[in-house]
């Protein structure tokens, strides 16, 4: 019969085991963890560094010389929630920075781009063809992507499918930086807008959100898949 002494002693030694195993885990996960964070914290500034220069405020775009000293091929306005058929408030302002931009006459027509894959279900580019045609722009002057998924998708058909060279890309200040880079990696010779905001509180979701997207978008622009099938 075993001593219960030594049952103890060897149980002990097992928890310790396993605790120094767990402990080793741990710390190999937190480091792969900020590793992480420091990868794409390189690729966020990489993008934000890239295309920084060439985003305008609405007032700096109209009043200044951008608008006038350059004409564009389009204006490019990127999709985001609509609500019951209706824009939602981001997306609103971004509509209407859109056709203000396209009104200071810089670009031949615009480009919206978004998510109409099932059109009776969920319409983005209907619903901002109708929101621009009621701000003025002529519905002639409005072109639709409906495929526009994502934003390195957008820019991606814009150039395959639309054949775009130039473009005014317009959309919320967060997103503005990876939208103008992906556009340029592509090879838009484009400068960004920042869409005005109306008041709406933008949450703290979308700037970890877009962290995130400008590190996917760093490597998908690098080696650009759908581009060439």
């Amino acid at each position: 019969m075993k001593n219960p002494g030594i049952k103890k002693i060897n149980k002990d030694k097992k928890d310790k085991k396993g605790s120094r195993i767990l402990f080793k885990i741990f710390l190999l996960l937190s480091m792969l963890f900020f590793l992480g964070v420091l990868i794409l914290g390189f690729m966020n500034g990489h993008v934000i560094k890239s295309s920084g220069s060439d985003v305008y405020s609405l007032n700096d775009f109209v009043a200044g010389e951008v608008s006038s000293v350059a004409h564009y091929d389009a204006v490019i306005v990127l999709g985001c929630a609509v609500w019951d058929n209706t824009a939602s408030p981001m997306l609103a302002d971004r509509l209407r920075t859109a056709a203000s931009v396209y009104k200071t006459g810089c670009a031949d027509y615009v480009l919206v781009t978004g998510d109409s894959l099932e059109p009776w279900k969920y319409d983005e580019t209907g619903v901002m063809r109708e929101f621009l045609i009621r701000e003025g722009v002529p519905s002639e002057s409005i072109v639709c992507d409906p495929l526009g998924l994502s934003t390195y998708e957008s820019m991606m058909r814009a150039v395959k499918e639309f054949g775009i060279c130039s473009a005014v890309v317009v959309t919320t200040g967060f997103h503005c930086a990876r939208s103008v880079y992906d556009s340029q990696m592509f090879g838009i010779n484009s400068v960004g807008v920042e869409a005005i905001n109306s008041g709406y509180v933008i949450r703290q979701y979308n700037y970890y959100r877009e962290f995130v997207a400008r590190g996917k978008d760093f490597v998908f622009t690098l080696i650009k898949p759908g581009f060439k099938d």
